[in-house]
């Protein structure tokens, strides 16, 4: 999704005039959460590879499927979850708002927003909204720079944080026209910024000064994003970069090593104990997956000593949809990774 391709919210607010099915919304204000990243967060995985999870060796993971899946066919929706993704309304939570080429409609694919928001909808009494912006190819160290980071030198000033000034805009956008938006919002009760999920990392891998300086941006914008909209309070939750499984970092890809711990930092900053958490993201991925796709990089497995099997193939087939950067497109990921998100973010909003 390009930011040329974000619809601004006031140009779908004639669409929403049509007849529509709108969810009466919970007890108490609505409670906002915000989701933001790059390809990862927008999600790269098609509907069919979410079957994979019923395969799981973990009978409590396997049996999660049928949460999404009740009659075997039909993945669920939810409505009392609105979205927002990249500046399109959507009055249910559904399958489809993953990575797609017209943000006005569903698609195909699935990202973190799916499973996040169905576990937050299931918890809560309150009516949910996310606040979805995300796009591939940026990094922390320039599009999503924070004000409190400062300029980059040799670099257009309308370069830098170009990716933070639209999370800002869509969401100031979207809670301005909320009852427009949602005609179910009840205005007397309100909303609530409670939280920001955070995913994305795989850019800044790539320059060094971003690498090194991840933990320092990544504290920034979570600073600086409370105090834009007055939520000091608001819970965050950060997905440590996963790509290629847990063995990839260290000696193998000291890069995305530098890129986690950064991302790792926020566990020891001493002021964000008990409202903001970092959680593993790559043991959640099929490690049978990672063998299949990633086992030469990860000196795991020799293909050409040991080539692939056709039954190794069909598993791909099933579980996979896309490249090793975007976790081969493994639906079952996805959902684990929304589910860790929001149990990390119950934890944090249960913890005094």
């Amino acid at each position: 999704m390009k930011r040329s391709q974000f619809i601004g919210i006031s140009a779908v607010l004639g669409l929403l005039m049509l007849a529509q099915a709108w969810a009466a919304p919970g007890k108490g204000p609505v409670k906002v959460f915000l989701m933001a990243g790059q390809s990862n967060m927008e999600g790269h995985a098609t509907l069919p590879t979410i079957d994979f999870l019923g395969e799981d060796a973990d009978p409590a993971r396997a049996a999660l499927l049928k949460k999404f899946k009740p009659d075997g066919k039909t993945l669920v929706t939810r409505d009392d979850v609105w979205v927002v993704s990249n500046g399109a309304p959507f009055d249910k939570l559904q399958p489809g708002l993953g990575a797609r080429g017209d943000a006005a409609k569903p698609g195909d694919k699935i990202g973190p927003e799916y499973a996040f928001g169905y576990f937050m909808g299931e918890a809560l009494e309150e009516q949910v909204l996310l606040i979805k912006v995300a796009e591939g190819g940026t990094s922390l160290h320039q599009n999503w720079r924070p004000p409190s980071a400062g300029p980059l030198p040799n670099t257009k000033p309308e370069e830098v944080g170009d990716m933070y000034r639209a999370l800002v805009a869509n969401t100031h956008d979207t809670l301005r026209d909320l009852k427009k938006l949602f005609p179910a919002y009840d205005e007397k009760a309100g909303y609530e910024i409670a939280g920001l999920v955070w995913f994305q990392g795989y850019n800044d891998m790539f320059d060094e000064t971003a690498r090194k300086d991840y933990g320092k941006n990544l504290v920034m914008l979570i600073n600086d994003l409370r105090k834009e909209f007055k939520a000091p309070g608001m819970k965050v939750v950060v997905g440590v970069m996963g790509v290629n499984g847990p063995l990839n970092e260290g000696t193998i890809n000291p890069k995305q090593k530098d890129v986690r711990e950064g991302q790792r930092i926020v566990n020891t900053v001493p002021e964000f104990k008990g409202n903001v958490k970092a959680f593993e993201s790559a043991p959640l991925l099929h490690p049978k997956v990672v063998e299949l796709t990633a086992g030469e990089w990860l000196h795991t497995r020799d293909f050409k000593k040991d080539p692939l099997t056709a039954e190794e193939k069909a598993l791909l087939q099933r579980a996979t949809s896309n490249m090793g950067y975007h976790y081969n497109g493994e639906g079952r990921f996805f959902i684990l990774l929304g589910k860790t998100f929001a149990d990390t973010m119950l934890e944090l909003m249960r913890s005094k």
